[in-house]
């Protein structure tokens, strides 16, 4: 069984060869560089030498030089198994050296073991090798092959370049991915301010250093004001241009050291480091800081090429150490944005523990509302609207909350939180359906048939995008008669989005709704878009009505209410008249239509019905 020794630097190499020569009849020896192979060579000469050329330590080449002068070597056959150098010229330099074959990677196995199997037939039957060839031969070859060598190492060099060069563009790739990586995950997309992930990140740091240095910080919750509004009537991409634009104030308006974070929607939290170690002076810092923010945030947007005017809601919360947790610290600063905003928003509070237990009774509000709402514990009262005469001619539609463990709830406990989380859209749409379920009722009596319900529509529910088309499609599946539906509109409502609220009132007008303005006098609306909305009614408010005859300026606030819808043609109603001395003020001066205590207050469906329907006179 001859033996082969197999030279190559790399293991797959090394394996191929072994199983392919083992399977063919070669017992195997195996080194990685041409210096091992002539140490073992030496100590035991193999049949047949398969070397690759370029390898560490010695090369191919250099070893082949080795073995052809050798004693015990040199009559032992040199294949050159290779695929780094493919040039004729390498081939050449090989031979030239002594090389028996040279064979290039990938070569078929049974071609490859044909050349050994041809080469060592060759050398047995030849002559035993002459001496070393003559000097200028010999310096002939040293020369090509210190050419050869030369070059390729030039090669080489150039490829091993190109090889850093492309690592180097692998390792920029990959750390632009890493912090393409980073940004997704903790950084707002839209923005580019810090996520709530790495806010709370940051604020854990704060608190410790706050701890260790006892010095003061502070967290301010900012939520801007009406936003919903705007993204609702105007689209989400002017919402997303407005939050970019106020990220950009918020960073001129903070320090450098100030870590500004887009936690969800319109809503953001910076965290203020080192303010002082005195807690007077760290509020003094925030406070200014604060007011600095809402003053830059008040400023007119363009957007789109339209101006618009927003404000925020700041809630601000001082820590120093560790007495409570990031997320404390959170829904303290929280609490203290919802006390703003009920202060009337476009303004800051600090947190306090009162403000706390305030919180969570709200918290449990909202939660029992939800269930209120999914439980069907909501039901319509309906207070009487009489004519001079007393005679009733339809009723104002009002929700109550019949609530298991909160008994009756009115309005005025619910309605603004259900403005603030949103319920105030499907709350809305449930009351127009109600409405409109009784009107269909009481439509199949003919001492009913005639009567109008108005019901209150708030600024979500008419800026929702398919208001118009629920609406519609509610008198549609319910089939009753438009002309006995009255929305009733705020002037804040209307004023919103003026131009988009006049499309809405005029589609709905075409089908015979009809439309009164709530709450008129105590708005600030520009008496120029008066012609242009097609209202039936307005309503002079209770706050009016309360003074009349007592309070000269309500008087003539009153009357001029009065004398202006008149002469446009508008009825006008008076609500809240609890006394016949307001009742007789405002009919003095030309109202003819009321609501009030006087008249009736909102009472279930069916006392409403007995109280002031089952009789042919329908009065008051």
């Amino acid at each position: 069984m001859p033996n082969a020794l197999i030279v190559d630097d790399k293991e797959e190499n090394l394996y191929y060869l072994q199983v392919l020569l083992e399977g063919n009849g070669y017992r195997i020896d195996t080194a990685r560089h041409g210096a091992e192979a002539l140490v073992k060579a030496r100590l035991a000469p193999p049949d047949i030498v398969v070397s690759d050329l370029l390898m560490p330590v010695m090369d191919g080449y250099t070893l082949l030089r080795h073995w052809k002068v050798d004693p015990k070597l040199q009559e032992v056959p040199f294949v050159v198994y290779t695929a780094t150098y493919t040039e004729a010229e390498d081939e050449r330099l090989a031979v030239s050296l002594g090389a028996d074959a040279f064979i290039l990677k990938p070569t078929d196995p049974d071609d490859f073991i044909a050349v050994l199997h041809r080469v060592m037939a060759k050398v047995s039957t030849a002559a035993p090798t002459q001496a070393s060839p003559a000097a200028d031969n010999e310096n002939a070859i040293l020369k090509l092959y210190s050419e050869t060598l030369i070059r390729k190492l030039e090669e080489k060099t150039l490829q091993l370049e190109e090889a850093n060069r492309e690592l180097k563009r692998d390792i920029v790739r990959r750390q632009a991915a890493e912090q393409a990586i980073e940004q997704l995950a903790f950084y707002d997309p839209l923005t580019h301010l810090p996520n709530r992930r790495l806010l709370n990140d940051r604020l854990k740091q704060c608190i410790a250093s706050s701890s260790r240095h006892q010095i003061y910080g502070a967290l301010l919750f900012i939520d801007l004001d009406n936003f919903k509004i705007l993204n609702d009537s105007k689209g989400h991409n002017i919402g997303d241009t407005l939050l970019v634009l106020v990220a950009e104030r918020m960073k001129c308006t903070f320090r450098d050291s100030d870590t500004i974070s887009r936690v969800g929607g319109d809503e953001f939290v910076v965290i203020l480091e080192d303010l002082s170690a005195d807690t007077e002076q760290a509020a003094s810092i925030a406070e200014s800081l604060a007011e600095k923010l809402l003053v830059a945030l008040d400023a007119p947007y363009l957007l789109l090429g339209q101006e618009y005017s927003g404000t925020a809601s700041i809630g601000i919360s001082l820590f120093n150490g560790q007495e409570s947790s990031a997320d404390e610290l959170l829904r303290r600063a929280d609490a203290a944005m919802y006390q703003a905003k009920s202060q009337g928003r476009n303004t800051l509070r600090f947190y306090d523990a009162a403000m706390q237990a305030t919180l969570e009774a709200r918290l449990t509000l909202e939660k029992d509302l939800r269930h209120g709402l999914t439980d069907h514990q909501f039901k319509l009262y309906y207070q009487p609207q009489v004519d001079l005469d007393g005679n009733i001619f339809g009723a104002e539609a009002l929700i109550r909350w019949e609530s298991p463990q909160r008994g009756v709830v009115p309005p005025l406990q619910f309605i603004p939180l259900a403005e603030e989380n949103g319920l105030i859209v499907p709350i809305g749409r449930w009351v127009l359906e109600a409405a409109c379920d009784q009107l269909k009722v009481w439509e199949a009596n003919p001492l009913t048939a005639l009567l109008q319900i108005a019901v209150n529509v708030s600024a979500r529910q008419l800026h929702e995008p398919n208001f118009i088309e629920h609406a519609l499609e509610l008198l549609i599946a319910k089939k009753v008669d438009p002309n006995r539906l009255k929305l009733e509109l705020t002037e804040s409502t209307v004023l919103d989005d003026i131009e988009s609220v006049i499309a809405k009132m005029h589609a709905l007008r075409e089908v015979g709704v009809l439309f009164s303005m709530d709450d008129f006098g105590t708005g600030f609306s520009c008496l120029s878009y008066l012609t242009q909305l097609p209202l039936s009614q307005l309503k002079i408010d209770r706050s009016f009505v309360n003074n009349v005859g007592i309070k000269h300026s309500d008087s003539v606030i009153a009357q001029t209410i009065i004398g202006m819808a008149t002469n446009l043609g508008i009825e006008v109603i008076a609500e809240g008249v609890e006394t016949k001395a307001q009742y007789d003020f405002l009919k003095e001066n030309g109202c003819v239509l009321f609501q009030g205590y006087l008249f009736g207050k909102p009472v279930p469906v069916a006392e409403f019905e007995n109280r002031y329907v089952d009789h042919p006179a329908h009065k008051a």
